[in-house]
């Protein structure tokens, strides 16, 4: 199973590391906005980090959902949204020296100083407090704060794309199934839902009711390899053998 989250999790961390950047890119630029505004989105910053990471775990969880014939569960499409979040923070990181000298060619970490000072002052703090703030925030960053701040983000991508995975799982149904009526019980399958299909080299498929939960994984994966080959073919020049009436007829 971990294997068909695998893909859809890194898919949706490629998507999202460009989301990612982007919008720290705009961040950097933002904060050269009017005071107000720029302390705003400043402000905002974490949220739209939170919401993004989401983001990108629910399009893990579509990303997985729609290429399993089967619902997922909470706990899997999870799996998927961690997986989006691992690759969102190692390509992050990876990308950390460039946004780094992006943001101390703009002079952003004199701006952020500038404008807390600003806010400090309305707020009447004493100027001696004021400049002591100002040497921190304008001096370089303790190895441990950078530390600190790998981590938090290690938690907000990959918690973030947990949750968001596992929401998807609520939100999203399987759309790699298919459904087959009987045209003499009118007995109605669903396969990858409450039917399964087992492919008879010589003789028509037999396609009968099962509860997909209780198939063992390797069973489960044949199935759909067996579900992934059907759909691709859409059964042209088949037969399926209904389960209930024995009955033959082409898909």
């Amino acid at each position: 199973m971990f294997k068909q989250l695998l893909k859809p999790g890194i898919i949706a961390g490629a998507i999202g590391s460009i989301v990612s950047v982007l919008s720290s890119v705009l961040v950097l630029y933002g904060m050269f906005l009017p005071d107000n505004t720029a302390l705003l989105l400043a402000n905002l910053s974490i949220l739209v980090t939170i919401l993004i990471s989401v983001g990108i775990g629910l399009l893990a969880g579509f990303l997985a959902q729609r290429q399993s014939p089967e619902k997922l569960k909470a706990g899997q499409a999870a799996l998927a949204g961690v997986v989006a979040g691992v690759v969102v923070m190692l390509i992050s990181l990876a990308l950390t020296p460039l946004t780094q000298s992006l943001s101390n060619s703009l002079g952003v970490q004199n701006r952020v100083a500038e404008l807390q000072v600003g806010r400090m002052r309305e707020m009447g703090v004493p100027e001696e407090q004021i400049a002591t703030s100002r040497a921190q925030m304008t001096g370089s960053t303790p190895i441990g704060l950078v530390v600190l701040g790998i981590a938090c983000s290690a938690i907000l991508n990959i918690g973030g794309g947990a949750g968001g995975g596992a929401l998807g799982a609520l939100i999203f149904k399987p759309r790699a199934r298919w459904k087959l009526s009987c045209g003499k019980c009118q007995a109605v399958y669903e396969l990858g839902g409450n039917a399964f299909v087992q492919v008879q080299e010589g003789s028509a498929d037999l396609v009968d009711y099962c509860n997909w939960e209780d198939l063992v994984s390797e069973t489960a994966r044949q199935q759909r390899a067996a579900l992934a080959d059907l759909l691709k073919t859409k059964g042209q020049g088949r037969q399926w053998q209904c389960g209930m009436c024995k009955t033959v007829q082409a898909y």
